[in-house]
């Protein structure tokens, strides 16, 4: 799908329009089509330019959004959650959460610890230690 896309680097694009060239932020942000139209039609006469201005932020998210949930299938908070309530009663150690889960690259055991903490912090999971003395979390 390519990279995460830039607001910045879209609004350079889009003042392309003011020297006759509309429409490559349209292109640049994966809106083929309606950059053709752009393109071939001086931007709808300039008015769709000028809209376009005000509509970049979401052009730009609207963009980034399929790298959003496609990148790294859920994020670290969701992917504990699920984990305690797939466990159950029996609950998950920081180890089987560092097995079991998709980490999204560049994140280390440090932060899926820090972020277990915020959610114990949040009531959104409950320590305890099960049979053999090992630090549980399970769903409170």
């Amino acid at each position: 799908m390519g990279d995460r896309r830039n607001l910045a680097l879209s609004y350079v694009l889009w003042a392309l329009g003011l020297v006759g060239v509309c429409g490559v932020h349209r292109f640049y942000n994966r809106k083929p089509l309606s950059g053709t139209l752009w393109l071939l039609t001086f931007g709808l006469c300039f008015v769709g330019q000028l809209v376009d201005l005000w509509l970049m932020p979401e052009l730009v998210d609207q963009a980034n959004r399929p790298l959003v949930l496609s990148g790294s299938t859920l994020s670290v908070e969701r992917q504990l959650v699920h984990l305690a309530r797939r466990r159950g009663e029996l609950g998950f150690t920081l180890n089987d959460a560092l097995v079991e889960m998709e980490l999204p690259a560049g994140v280390e055991s440090r932060q899926v610890r820090d972020e277990i903490q915020r959610l114990l912090h949040a009531e959104l999971l409950d320590v305890g230690n099960d049979d053999r003395g090992r630090v549980i979390y399970k769903e409170p």
